[in-house]
């Protein structure tokens, strides 16, 4: 299976490569999302898996935090309905 990467740079300016899973839109907010992984797992055995909002400026995008509280709850209950619909 091929996966798609993305690169961008750490708040110290070092190049970090990420896994690119999918990304989903929230029209009713007016946002975009990506979710990613570096394969990292967790303490309990799983791979870690990161959400981050899109953002365009001019030709270029760009990830960051989740802005609002009203984000969160939106992105998540997306990511959620996503997860449940996509699972065997």
């Amino acid at each position: 299976m091929r996966f798609r990467s993305i690169t961008f740079a750490d708040s110290s300016g070092d190049v970090i490569n990420a896994v690119l899973l999918f990304g989903f839109a929230v029209p009713l907010i007016s946002k975009n999302f990506l979710v990613y992984t570096f394969n990292e797992e967790s303490r309990a055995g799983r791979i870690r898996v990161y959400l981050a909002a899109l953002y365009k400026q001019g030709e270029t995008y760009s990830l960051g935090a989740l802005e609002t509280d009203r984000d969160h709850v939106f992105a998540l209950q997306a990511l959620k309905q996503i997860v449940k619909t996509e699972s065997p």
